[in-house]
């Protein structure tokens, strides 16, 4: 069966993820890294995805949740001959100091009855490569071997385990205050060893290193989170688990194909590094006082200058830096509760939106603002995103939702446009660095006239999604909060009242509701409903703001994280 998306949970090392429901079954897992084929995939297809369970053993009921600011996710079990906590964690390497000889993801699963005696059925199924390939089982002590020839899984236990030949799966038996031991390693680990005393070694540094990384306050700011508190601290670590250490690469999400409405075709792969999706993680970030993330980053949009030397940059990129994937479909699988298609890579990455430039422009001038410096051997390469956009501000683009359709005059990507030329020149007066400055603020005075006459609905009052439509779309809600015009404009007043008499169900936010190019319908985004926060905020209706945050906090599943689920109408 297949199970709500809120029934899960995240855990991760900073490499990939693994989605665990609470009846203790891993159902999503790519390897080696986050964007790699899936080993277990259940949750595109309940039959052939593979999956590896932890499960009492006949009736019970479940639930679960994370330790205290941690990645660490406990599931706890009640039958009627006991009860049991399952912890699933994935150890992290903290600041130069490697766990393993070698990084390869681990991720070790303790189940330990706490009352009574319960039975558990240990069910190890991998589907290699999207369950395109078969897996052979073999066993050698206490561990047992997945391989498809290219690829191989261990999976290492403190107790006896069965082989089939495609699987294994095994039953044992668990008195009170006892506890038994897995390790799931990708490929050869020489140096892990499966003990009780080494697995509790990994979960004590595991837990020090998230509540370590919760804690810093790199910018200086500390800030009283209040009532707030735990929901901002668990979106924090959910946001830092989509951040790829190695490259310091940040994925929109860790899972491909699932859908906006059941059954529909808005199925697609976020498993890559947008850079306006990474700009908005690193505000977050920031605002919380975290900076090495964005210096991570700026690292390694560094690292790609020779291609962007023009400033002609890509709205999206592989983890590794390298390009995304043409779109193709995984026809054999059926997809979330029979959505199809299930889609790896993403068509979008050939889109041009003219956006992403003011959202580097932006993350620049943060930094700036936070470290007190940018530094100059980056300077050429924001110069020449300035320069690019003065060429190229008046083309047409796909906007920030990534339209089927088009393309068009996007009202939110001129804005953006007129924020890389905006904060390219406060930087370079700022540091005294050589620009076109005089020039990049005559052309961000063009944009912004021009948008205050083509995109501005006089008739009803509203800046329209783009010049060719009357339609309203949220990312208008961005044109205070970029600083364009101010929260006070009358313009900035009736556009977000406008906003929520058609977009707004609810407390939640739709992007827009007009025609797109594809079939189906749209879901609310609960970014836009953030945005709407941040306005109502900025205008100074702090008890209404308070109010639907409130409303969107109730929305969170039981471990604190958030789904596109829930639709209003």
């Amino acid at each position: 069966m297949y199970h709500p998306i809120s029934d899960y949970g995240i855990i991760g090392d900073l490499y990939t993820v693994a989605l665990i429901n609470r009846t203790g079954s891993i159902e999503w897992l790519c390897l080696p890294f986050l964007d790699s084929p899936s080993v277990f995939g259940a949750l595109l297809d309940n039959e052939k995805g593979g999956c590896f369970s932890i499960s009492p053993e006949g009736s019970y009921d479940s639930t679960s949740n994370y330790i205290e600011d941690t990645n660490i996710l406990v599931t706890s079990f009640r039958s009627s001959t006991g009860k049991a906590e399952l912890t699933d964690f994935m150890p992290v390497s903290n600041e130069g100091e490697e766990l393993f000889e070698e990084h390869n993801s681990v991720i070790f699963r303790i189940i330990e009855v706490t009352r009574g005696n319960m039975s558990f059925i240990i069910n190890f199924d991998p589907a290699f490569d999207y369950a395109r390939s078969l897996s052979r089982i073999s066993r050698k002590e206490n561990t047992i071997t997945a391989s498809n020839g290219n690829t191989q899984l261990h999976l290492m236990a403190t107790v006896p385990l069965e082989a089939e030949r495609e699987r294994s799966v095994t039953t044992i038996n668990i008195d009170q205050g006892e506890k038994v031991y897995f390790a799931l390693a990708y490929e050869k680990k020489e140096d892990l060893v499966c003990s009780g005393e080494r697995v509790e070694s990994y979960l004590e540094k595991t837990l020090q290193y998230w509540k370590k990384w919760l804690s810093r306050a790199e910018t200086g700011r500390n800030i009283d989170l209040g009532y707030f508190r735990e929901s901002v601290n668990r979106s924090a670590l959910t946001l830092k688990l989509l951040y790829y250490d190695p490259t310091g690469a940040i994925a929109a999400a860790a899972t491909t194909s699932l859908p906006e409405e059941v059954g529909g075709i808005r199925n697609w792969d976020y498993r890559y590094s947008w850079v306006r999706d990474t700009s908005f993680t690193l505000q977050a970030l920031f605002k919380l006082g975290h900076l090495s993330e964005t210096e991570g980053y700026l690292r390694w949009i560094e690292g790609l200058i020779p291609e962007c030397a023009a400033g002609n940059i890509r709205i999206m990129y592989g983890l590794r830096g390298d390009e995304v994937q043409f779109e193709s479909f995984l026809d054999h699988l059926e997809g979330y509760k029979g959505s199809r298609p299930v889609r790896t890579g993403n068509e979008a990455a050939l889109q041009t939106q003219l956006d992403v430039y003011g959202e580097i422009m932006d993350a620049a001038l943060k930094l700036s603002d936070y470290a007190g410096k940018i530094d100059i051997s980056m300077w050429p390469f924001l110069r020449n995103i300035c320069n690019h956009v003065t060429r190229n501000w008046m083309e047409r683009d796909m906007g920030i939702w990534e339209v089927r359709g088009g393309p068009y005059h996007f009202v939110y990507s001129k804005v953006m446009c007129w924020v890389a030329l905006d904060r390219g020149s406060r930087i370079a007066r700022r540091y005294g660095f050589p620009g076109e400055t005089e020039y990049w603020e005559q052309t961000a005075s063009k944009i912004k006239e021009e948008v205050l006459d083509k995109g501005w609905n006089s008739v009803e009052g509203y800046f329209c999604q783009h010049y060719e439509t009357d339609a309203i779309d949220a990312s208008a809600l961005m044109i205070p909060i970029s600083g364009f015009l101010p929260f006070s404009d009358i313009r900035v007043r009736s556009t977000v009242k406008k906003i929520r008499e058609k977009l707004e169900r609810e407390g939640l936010v739709y992007r827009y509701r007009n025609e797109d190019g594809l079939s189906g319908e749209e879901g609310v985004f609960l970014l836009c409903s953030f945005w709407l926060i941040d306005c109502l905020i900025g205008m100074g209706e702090l008890e209404e703001a308070q109010l639907l945050l409130c409303r969107i906090q109730g929305l969170a599943n039981h471990l604190g994280l958030f789904s596109e689920e829930y639709d209003p109408e």
